[in-house]
């Protein structure tokens, strides 16, 4: 290779390095920042609690907003969950509940930062969860994030709109 070529190829890889970096992200966020300000349940368990607590949360994250209860949130929400229910409708043969069908009926409710109702929904859903038949205690949890998880797609619908 002569000098003028090796000259080219040099100026050629300190281009290429150089132009690549770090850049600024320069895109703005029009998310809203929520508040779960009450995620109210009829019974006193703290799995269920524990549970809607996560997947509302996510569903306001994929949703593209950010959660912060400070002086800077623009939003709030609460949910009052009116029915829980839980029927086991299926056993193993160890006489374990393998299938549940669940019914949920909850309000959700977002107001903005005046206390004004931007969004007042009621929210039904219905599904059947196929265990294995392990353990009742496990069985139910999975069960619940299951209903939990449609009650989220259905939340991120309504923050979508």
């Amino acid at each position: 290779m002569d000098k003028i070529a090796k000259l080219v190829l040099i100026i050629f890889i300190g281009l290429l390095f150089f132009s690549c970096g770090i850049k600024k992200e320069t895109t703005q966020k029009t998310g809203h920042i929520y508040c779960i300000k009450e995620i109210k349940i009829p019974s006193a368990e703290a799995t269920a609690l524990d549970v809607f607590n996560r997947f509302v949360s996510d569903a306001i994250l994929m949703a593209g907003n950010r959660i912060e209860c400070s002086t800077r949130t623009t939003r709030f929400l609460s949910i009052n969950i009116r029915k829980i229910s839980f029927d086991e409708i299926g056993y193993s043969s160890a006489q374990r509940a393998t299938i549940y069908k669940m019914n949920i009926k909850l309000d959700l409710e977002i107001e903005n930062i005046n206390g004004d109702t931007i969004l007042s929904k009621t929210i039904k859903e219905t599904t059947q969860y196929v265990g294995t038949g392990l353990r009742a205690d496990f069985e139910k949890r999975y069960a619940l994030e299951d209903l939990a998880s449609l009650v989220e797609v259905r939340i991120y619908s309504l923050l979508k709109e």
